[in-house]
């Protein structure tokens, strides 16, 4: 990754401050399912945490946190919000206030990713 990531980096770390984190990576997100199609898309850190999984998004600087307890379905997709990908997605599904609401995230080690996701649900 290019020199810029590194401050990014260190702010994306920022948002995890406080939390045993049990898992981190870097992660490309393809959206959330409930900002549609337009949303910006982009890099960031994903961390699985004891009681959230949280998606701290680079630019813009944005984090979303899920509470483990409250998502629903882990699983892999190659296809989001419009756009079809010539690899597996990480697909995570949950329950919110208004709703369900769901990401797509293309991460290295997938399958780590939703053994973990799926231990402790």
């Amino acid at each position: 990754m290019g020199i810029i990531t590194g401050p990014l980096r260190r702010r994306a770390a920022g948002h995890l401050a406080g939390e045993t984190v049990l898992r981190q990576a870097d992660a490309n997100t393809f959206g959330t399912e409930s900002r549609g199609r337009l949303q910006a898309r982009g890099n960031g850190t994903l961390a699985l945490a004891a009681e959230e999984l949280l998606f701290a998004q680079w630019v813009p600087d944005r984090v979303l946190r899920i509470p483990r307890a409250a998502i629903t379905e882990v699983d892999t997709t190659r296809s989001w919000l419009g756009k079809t990908m010539f690899r597996r997605l990480l697909l995570v599904r949950w329950r919110t206030d208004t709703g369900a609401d769901a990401i797509a995230l293309w991460v290295k080690d997938l399958d780590g990713w939703i053994a973990d996701l799926g231990s402790g649900r």
